[in-house]
């Protein structure tokens, strides 16, 4: 009989990690990572191209035109392809990334050739139709005008501004009117500027079979979109803001002040950077953080808070997001610094630090859940700048990570001075505390 009364015991993981399939080539160069995990007839298919965010003349204009590129082609226009995927219990989507676009199908292996077919085609002549384009930017502006309509979107606009300058990519202000406003001809420039052969990559993940390969080799792999990969984008005029910053944006109808934070951090390949996300983890990132403890649980002041490492191939920083009563905004504010203070003061006990220890190699243990999940992590190294042993290295660095290198990273990175902050809040309505 099961002992309900007997917590389970825990152990810690031991031999995690992951490597990365061989890079393989199709019969035109495009490379192509294959993932042959899993029991279940099913699998996904991604191709990524070159052209993302910081490549667009107007907002979601990459994402646009991968999306209208699935939707119509020479051979099949949106109700044939929605009659399909429907029939054969298939579905698609499309992301668009800082440098790359996304474009995946999910389906079972019996239908792969089906699906491989709409892909090529779509790739190669798609149609840009005017109603499709005019259903997916009334979806696209609708979903827009509905964030709009929130406080947090107005503080993490804010705070992205503050941090990249006002006229980077990353920092354009999306409105329904911009997305409305792009036509055909800008979808097929872009798309003649971005989508060729030699700026595409393929990731094939599930239960894989030779045949698929071959078939995929011999639609993908035979396509001839002629033209040299674009350059990524130059961050060379970037850098980082030296120092902090609070910008309040008015919003006299909101009930709630959004806040959003961030603190200049290093790059991804720095030496520093997973102890400094185990650090960020520590301070908000999951349920018993400090942040939670304190702010949520012991002040009562929010339902939930989170700290996080967002991290980029060339920038990174530390993010604290929150939304609280406006008369609890600065208090807020207040107790953040102080939890920061803590960590660069107080030694962390070695009971917490090995719960976040645990929590981080459960959150990377996850990645090996499924092909699909691996696959994403795979597709990392495309979109986000993660490097080979990235899974590795990160797994080597938390376990071995001490309470003195928490307290390093705290008096590196979490610097108040440093911090840039965001809240969107009816002005008028925020009490300052004390000092």
């Amino acid at each position: 009989m099961t002992q309900r009364t007997i917590a389970p015991q825990v152990r810690p993981f031991s031999d995690v990690r992951l490597d990365l399939p061989p890079l393989r080539h199709l019969s035109n160069g495009i490379p192509i990572y294959v993932i042959d995990r899993g029991s279940d007839e099913v699998n996904r298919l991604s191709v990524y191209v070159r052209g993302g965010v910081l490549d667009e003349p107007e907002p979601m204009l990459s994402l646009l035109t991968g999306a209208a590129l699935v939707e119509g082609s020479s051979r099949f226009t949106s109700a044939d392809i929605a009659l399909r995927l429907d029939n054969e219990g298939a579905w698609k989507a499309v992301q668009a990334y800082d440098d790359w676009t996304e474009l995946s199908f999910w389906s079972l292996n019996e239908h792969y050739a089906s699906i491989l077919e709409i892909l090529t085609d779509c790739l190669t002549a798609p149609s840009f139709n005017a109603e499709d384009l005019a259903v997916l930017q009334r979806r696209y502006a609708g979903t827009c005008a509905t964030q709009r309509q929130r406080g947090k979107y107005y503080s993490a606009l804010a705070l992205r501004q503050m941090f990249y300058g006002a006229g980077h990519p990353l920092s354009r202000d999306t409105t329904p009117e911009r997305i409305l406003a792009i036509t055909t001809g800008q979808l097929r420039s872009y798309y003649n500027t971005y989508y060729k052969t030699a700026s595409m990559c393929v990731v094939l993940a599930g239960r894989v079979t030779d045949e698929m390969i071959a078939m995929t080799d011999a639609s993908i792999g035979q396509m001839s979109l002629p033209g040299e990969a674009p350059q990524p984008y130059d961050w060379a005029s970037f850098s980082l803001p030296q120092s902090g910053a609070q910008r309040i944006i008015h919003r006299p109808d909101d009930v709630q002040a959004s806040i959003a934070i961030a603190i200049p951090a290093v790059a991804r390949r720095h030496p520093d950077y997973f102890k400094l996300r185990l650090t960020a983890i520590l301070l908000g990132g999951y349920f018993g953080s400090r942040l939670m403890t304190n702010i949520r649980e012991d002040k009562g002041y929010t339902y939930g808070i989170t700290a996080f490492l967002a991290g980029r191939a060339h920038c990174a920083n530390v993010g604290i997001n929150t939304e609280c009563d406006v008369a609890h905004a600065m208090p807020v504010l207040d107790e953040v610094r102080r939890e920061m203070r803590r960590l660069r003061e107080e030694p962390v006990s070695q009971a917490e630090l090995d719960i976040v220890k645990q929590n981080m190699i459960s959150d990377l243990v996850k990645t090996l859940d499924t092909p699909f999940s691996v696959a994403s992590y795979v597709a990392s190294t495309i979109t986000i700048g993660v490097y080979p042993e990235y899974y590795n290295e990160q797994v080597k660095q938390v376990m071995a990570a001490t309470a003195r290198d928490v307290m390093l990273m705290a008096e590196r990175y979490l610097n108040e001075e440093r911090m840039l902050i965001a809240i969107a809040a009816p002005e008028d309505k925020l009490v300052q505390i004390a000092p």
